[in-house]
């Protein structure tokens, strides 16, 4: 989910009749596309970025493997 990719153009917010959105617009929902992973909101960058370091981080009984 990180990028919008293949699913999420074709099978969600494609205009094929089985995808989500045809779907609920059969429905008679309106339906707004957002066509942007979550790898493009600097809060999930950041998340993203601080579980790297966390994991860099030695933490007491745990040492790091290099191999």
């Amino acid at each position: 989910m990180l990028v919008a990719g293949d699913h999420v153009n074709n099978d969600m917010a494609g205009d094929d009749e089985d995808s989500a959105k045809s779907q609920l617009v059969k429905a008679g929902f309106t339906v707004d596309v957002y066509l942007h992973g979550l790898g493009e909101n600097t809060r999930i960058q950041d998340l993203y970025v601080q579980h790297l370091k966390d994991a860099m981080t030695p933490k007491a009984g745990r040492g790091i493997c290099r191999h």
